[in-house]
C-alpha cells in the first residue's frame, strides 16, 4: 500500500518515562499511534508500555533531536516540568506544534512567571522573594512559605514561622529545585486551594475543569484529595476561567496542557503556579476525563500532532468525581476505604498497605486511595467534606 497523509501512522515522542508518560503511551496505543518514549531510566513505568523505548537522557538535547528526526516523529509531548524545555526544543527544530522555546525556558521558574502575569486583571499574588541561599531575605512578617524555584509535587515545600527556621527551609528547597534557587513568599492563610486544567492550541485557550483540593495545611501543604468540579458559584467559576486564560496568554502558553494552581480567599484569585504539563496525581487522568466526558489525554496528543478537534472542547459534561488519599493524615478515611467497593459511587481503589503512612509530598500512585464517580451529583461520602 502506498502511504499517504491520510493513512500514514502518526509517531509520537513522549519525553520522560514516569506515570504521565505511561498514561500517554497507553492512550497512543488505543489510538493506533506509534509511541516512542525517551528517558535514561530503564526501570521506569512507561518503558514497557510505549511501542519503543530509547535510552536517551532528556537533557541531551542534541541526541534527543537526532533520534526524533531519525524516527520522523510528527508530535512531541512533555510529561513533567523537567521535560518541558526538551519538548519545546524538539518541536521547534522539527517544525512541530509546541510552545515557544523561550517560554519553555522560563515557565518552570516560578519567579519569572510571577513577573510575566503581574498585570493580569483580577489575578493577585503574594509578596515574594527569590534567593540563591547566599543571602537570606529580610522577611518582616511570618509565616512564609518556602518552595523550590522549579519543582513539583510539593517536594521541598514548607511553611516557616521564624527567621531561625528560614535558612534551613531555603537550603532544603534549593536542594530539590531543578533551577538553583528558592522562592520565599507570603503564606496565604485561609481560603481554599484549586487547580485548573487547560488545553491550548495555536494560541487559543480552553479551560476544561477546576479541581478543588483537600490540603494538609502547614508545614508541607500536601494534597490529600481532589474533587471535580470545584464547588464554586457560577460567577466565581467564570472569574477563575477568565483570569486563568489571561494568565496563560500573559505567560506565553500557546500549545498543549497546563495545570495552573490557585487559591481563592475572600473572592480573590491568587496565583500559586503555572505548570506546562498535565495535572498529576490522577487529576488529568482519569478525573478530568470522567467529570467532563472529554478525552483529555487524547486532546493532548492531538494538539501535539497538530490535529486537535476543537469543536469537542465546547460542550463538556458535568459529572462528579474525585480521589481521597488514605494516609495517617486522613486516618478517618480508613473505614470507608476498606468497604468503598460496595458503594454505588465507587470507581477505583488502590491498596498499598494495611498500615497507613504519612506523606510529606504529593504521591498519588504509591499511596492507598479510592475514587468516586457519579453523573447525578457529588455523593455524600463524609459527614464533613474537608480534611483536617
Amino acid at each position: 500500500m502506498i502511504l499517504t497523509e491520510e493513512n500514514r501512522m502518526d509517531k509520537l515522542a513522549i519525553i520522560g518515562s514516569g506515570y504521565m508518560a505511561r498514561i500517554i503511551a497507553e492512550r497512543a496505543k488505543e489510538l493506533k499511534i506509534e509511541s516512542h518514549c525517551f528517558s535514561n531510566d530503564e526501570n521506569s513505568v512507561a518503558v514497557n508500555v510505549a511501542d519503543f523505548f530509547h535510552n536517551v537522557s532528556i537533557l541531551d538535547l542534541d541526541r534527543l533531536l537526532y533520534e526524533c528526526e531519525k524516527i520522523g516523529v510528527n508530535g512531541v509531548v512533555a510529561t513533567t516540568e523537567l521535560t518541558i524545555f526538551p519538548t519545546a526544543h524538539v518541536a521547534k527544530q522539527m517544525n512541530l506544534q509546541g510552545n515557544n522555546i523561550e517560554v519553555a525556558k522560563y515557565i518552570t521558574d516560578k519567579t519569572v512567571v510571577r513577573e510575566k502575569v503581574k498585570n493580569v486583571e483580577n489575578l493577585f499574588q503574594p509578596a515574594f522573594w527569590k534567593c540563591d541561599g547566599s543571602i537570606i531575605p529580610q522577611v518582616d512578617r511570618f509565616p512564609v512559605i518556602v518552595k523550590p524555584i522549579a519543582g513539583g509535587g510539593k517536594r521541598g515545600l514548607s511553611v516557616v514561622y521564624s527567621v531561625s527556621e528560614l535558612k534551613q527551609a531555603i537550603e532544603e528547597a534549593i536542594g530539590v529545585s531543578k533551577v538553583k534557587g528558592a522562592l520565599v513568599e507570603e503564606y496565604l492563610d485561609g481560603g481554599k486551594e484549586y487547580s485548573v486544567e487547560s488545553l491550548s492550541y495555536e494560541g487559543r485557550q480552553y479551560i476544561l475543569q477546576i479541581t478543588q483540593k483537600d490540603s494538609s495545611g502547614p508545614p508541607h501543604c500536601v494534597e490529600l484529595g481532589h474533587h471535580q468540579p470545584a464547588a464554586l458559584s457560577e460567577e466565581m467559576r467564570n472569574l477563575v476561567e477568565e483570569v486563568v486564560k489571561n494568565a496563560l496568554i500573559a505567560a506565553g502558553i500557546t500549545n498543549g496542557p497546563c495545570h495552573t494552581e490557585i487559591k481563592i480567599i475572600n473572592g480573590r484569585v491568587y496565583l500559586i503556579e503555572i505548570n506546562g504539563r498535565p495535572g498529576g496525581d490522577h487529576i488529568a487522568y482519569p478525573l478530568t476525563e470522567l467529570s467532563t466526558g472529554y478525552p483529555y489525554i487524547t486532546g493532548i496528543i492531538q494538539a501535539a500532532l497538530g490535529k486537535l478537534d476543537e469543536s469537542k472542547l465546547l460542550n463538556l459534561e458535568h459529572n462528579y468525581c474525585g480521589v481521597y488519599f488514605v494516609t495517617t493524615q486522613t486516618a478517618y478515611l480508613k473505614k470507608i476505604f476498606d468497604n468503598c467497593d460496595k458503594e454505588p459511587w465507587f470507581y477505583k481503589k488502590n491498596f498499598v498497605s494495611e498500615e497507613l503512612h504519612p506523606i510529606t509530598h504529593n504521591d498519588g500512585f504509591n499511596t492507598n486511595y479510592f475514587m468516586y464517580y457519579s453523573k447525578t451529583g457529588k455523593p455524600k461520602i463524609l459527614k464533613k467534606e474537608t480534611c483536617t
